[in-house]
């Protein structure tokens, strides 16, 4: 198959699969909001948030990491082993954290949130060895599988969630259940499918392989981390500052928004194994053309749907009528759309460059600036001072990327390319 046909498959299947899941995931979302309100909706996104602040911490660049060394045989189970002890780690820092966290009654980190916390701190484990497996998937060129399993899992979430729904379930707890459910199906489904392209695919511990693992995923690491801080902080800071219905109204305006984040990653999952195959081979004209490729895909859909999503916010309010307050939220977060597809490009670009150290530079100076502007405008300002945050914030990270990758081009790519 050519480069140009296993880009195209593997875009397809991660799109087609996130067609589903995140119709469904829309779906969820939207039975969850009109079942509980704004203010149900919160602490529905406080859990969710919190938790989700530790998967990207599981991941820490490992994935890429391992496509660095997966010509080794032992790399599958080590890999696989260094992220269950990962996730097990960082699942058990979250419970031992929770007495911590501050809440009343009704707002911020309440009792109840406490409680759905505790729940749903079992994703992390099992997000880890989703995120295990789609190394491997990536690896093999075999997303469909992703695909398969997410829908899966997708699906059995919705269902759990449409029964709560109908019978008019109130309370965070359920719905956070249900999640669950649906993380367990996916992960059993993915490891099903990685069994099938690697048959002696078992836990396995090699220290040099664990030592490589986290000696090139570390710098990647350090910039995930800065990455899933700047993404979050908003919303934690949202919880410890405003009403639980202010939470609830960005939480869902932020929801929405990221469905259409899916494609660039997705994207840039098939696209990456190939600049780093052109960068290994030298062939640094292939490797400027696929990048200008890439480059005009991603900029011609994100200015497509920033159109479509701007005009269309205002539907929101037929889901309840609690979300009117939504709308200027997500239409401030659809003018960022062609720059996180953009920054999708230009991460993985400085990557396959082996510019890590630049890109850690790049997201520490950008966490640094949400943080900063979140703790100081968000209590006057609330969640219309997150989305303009969000905004430039990612421009931040767009403007010194594309200096970093002008540099480093000049040094590797002859003038006349």
């Amino acid at each position: 198959m050519s480069n140009r046909k296993t880009v195209a498959f593997n875009t397809v299947s991660q799109i087609a699969g996130k067609i589903i899941t995140s119709g469904t995931t829309f779906v969820i979302s939207i039975l969850i909001a009109k079942t509980l309100g704004a203010s149900g909706y919160g602490d529905f996104t406080k859990v969710t948030t919190l938790v989700a602040f530790f998967y990207l911490f599981a991941d820490f660049g490992l994935n890429t990491a391992y496509l660095e060394i997966s010509d080794n045989p032992k790399s599958a189970g080590t890999l696989l082993t260094v992220r269950c002890i990962f996730g097990l780690l960082l699942m058990f820092f979250l419970l031992s954290i929770l007495n911590f966290l501050p809440g009343t009654s009704t707002d911020g980190y309440s009792p109840t949130v406490k409680f759905g916390i505790i729940i749903f701190s079992v994703s992390i484990l099992l997000q880890s060895l989703i995120t295990t497996t789609n190394a491997f998937f990536q690896k093999q060129l075999r997303y469909d599988f992703a695909a398969y399993a997410l829908t899966l899992g997708s699906i059995g979430s919705l269902l759990m969630v449409a029964l709560f729904a109908y019978i008019q379930t109130k309370g965070v707890t359920p719905y956070i259940a249900a999640l669950l459910f649906g993380s367990f199906i996916t992960t059993l489904t993915a490891l099903f499918f990685t069994k099938k392209i690697l048959p002696n695919f078992s836990l396995t511990i090699d220290k040099t392989l664990v030592k490589n693992l986290i000696t090139i995923a570390f710098p990647l690491g350090l910039t995930l981390l800065c990455n899933v801080v700047y993404f979050h902080a908003d919303s934690i800071i949202l919880t410890v500052t405003r009403s639980t219905n202010d939470v609830g109204v960005y939480g869902f305006a932020y929801k929405l928004f990221e469905f259409f984040l899916v494609i660039p990653t997705f994207f840039m999952n098939a696209v990456f194994p190939l600049l780093l195959l052109s960068k290994k081979q030298n062939d640094m004209k292939g490797f400027m053309r696929q990048m200008k490729q890439s480059l005009a895909i991603l900029l011609s859909v994100s200015i497509l749907l920033l159109i479509i999503g701007y005009i269309g916010s205002p539907y929101i309010t037929f889901i309840n009528k609690d979300f009117q307050l939504s709308i200027l939220p997500l239409r401030i977060l659809f003018l960022s759309l062609p720059v996180f597809f953009i920054t999708s490009l230009t991460m993985w670009v400085l990557i396959a460059l082996k510019k890590r150290s630049q890109l850690f530079f790049i997201y520490f100076v950008s966490m640094i600036v949400n943080i900063g502007s979140n703790i100081l405008f968000i209590p006057t300002y609330g969640y219309v001072a997150s989305a303009w945050i969000t905004v430039i914030s990612e421009t931040i990270v767009l403007l010194l990327s594309v200096i970093s990758i002008q540099i480093a081009l000049n040094r590797e790519v002859p003038t006349k390319i």
